[in-house]
């Protein structure tokens, strides 16, 4: 992955050359403990009643001490504190915005993303969906993280640490210009399946301005790249789906439901957004053998092909499954009976026997 897409990102948590950590009581002061503990970890008093430290842009060596001693002596509760980046002095309660230790630490814990992007590990896995003939229809894009031991993390920690660090947007954004680059310099055919997270995405416009961009650099027509919806039953977010759908077929991308489930989710969308794609949720086509299953399976099937759309089933896992959905009018297939997600390497050797260069 080229880094120059990612390192002018302004990751928080990552950007500035230092940061005044502060720790604060919740109470009129310290207990004698606490503050012996805060000592310790390298903070000194101010002139209120917190104490302070200032740390390099590796605030997490600093930050490591002071939580786990605090923890030791079982007082995370008794105190709050503050971040301030560039500062010129100890932070001010009056100043700042205090949070939770435990708020912090998760920060802390998801470094790690931050990390990857800027180091250039993250890196884009492909999965083929199939047709029924067992022929490649195309593929859809996963996240994945080399970490620094060598080791793969997968696609819900990604996301996990993505919202936790508040940077869904530009691992998204990021991810979508990364699987493009990945799918055509590999001259790999058919649609590319993207996943698209609608909940933040506050301007459709801004927001597929890369995605645009990077299709039309090589040369990608967009109706290829099948936009991955997750759903939701809430009216105010199902209003917001649509009207993101709206806009993301308007510059001719297509639209594909994930993670559909049950009839009264899909009665409430489909009809609406009339989608290119329609993906069955994993667990119920694993339980396809089972027939109250077959019918909510049979009736999804039937309400997509009512406004010409495609179904997909995900998490095909045997044959078994797989002959049963194509009785059930499925039209394309994924999982892991056909591949399980693979880096782009593999999925070549898989799809032509050759090596990718």
């Amino acid at each position: 992955m080229s880094g120059s897409s990612v390192k002018n990102f302004n990751l928080p948590w990552h950007q500035h050359d230092e940061y005044w950590i502060a720790v604060f009581p919740k109470t009129d002061s310290f207990p004698i403990p606490v503050q012996v503990c805060l000592e310790q970890a390298g903070l000194h008093k101010t002139t209120d009643d917190g104490m302070s430290v200032r740390t390099k842009r590796d605030w997490k060596t600093t930050w490591d001490k002071i939580y786990s001693g605090l923890k030791k002596i079982d007082a995370l509760e008794l105190v709050e504190v503050s971040f301030a980046p560039d500062a010129e002095g100890p932070v001010k309660r009056a100043d700042s915005e205090c949070k939770e230790m435990a708020a912090i630490q998760a920060i802390a814990e998801s470094l790690w993303l931050g990390d990857a992007m800027l180091s250039d590990r993250v890196m884009c896995y492909l999965q083929p969906v199939i047709g029924g003939n067992e022929k490649i229809f195309g593929y859809e894009s996963f996240a994945r993280v080399k970490a620094t031991d060598g080791s793969i993390i997968g696609g819900d920690k990604i996301i996990a640490a993505s919202k936790i660090l508040g940077i869904e947007y530009m691992i998204d954004r990021m991810l979508h210009v990364e699987a493009i680059k990945t799918f055509v310099t590999s001259e790999f055919n058919g649609f590319l399946f993207v996943n698209f997270f609608p909940g933040f995405i506050h301007r459709p416009s801004v927001y597929l301005e890369g995605l645009n961009e990077t299709a039309k650099s090589f040369g990608v027509l967009a109706k290829h790249i099948v936009l991955d919806f997750t759903n939701s039953d809430t009216p105010r977010d199902i209003a917001h789906v649509n009207s993101v759908c709206d806009y993301a077929r308007s510059r001719g991308y297509s639209i594909a439901l994930d993670d559909i489930s049950s009839i009264d989710i899909a009665r409430k969308l489909i009809p609406d957004i009339r989608p290119d794609f329609v993906k069955i949720d994993m667990h119920l086509v694993r339980k396809v053998g089972e027939p109250g299953n077959r019918d909510v399976i049979r009736a999804l099937v039937e309400l997509t092909h009512a406004v010409a759309g495609t179904v997909i089933a995900e998490g095909v896992e045997t044959q078994e499954i797989f002959q049963a959905l194509k009785i059930l009018g499925v039209d394309l297939f994924q999982g892991y009976l056909f591949s399980p997600p693979v880096p782009v390497e593999a999925a070549l050797v898989r799809t032509t026997g050759a090596t990718a260069v």
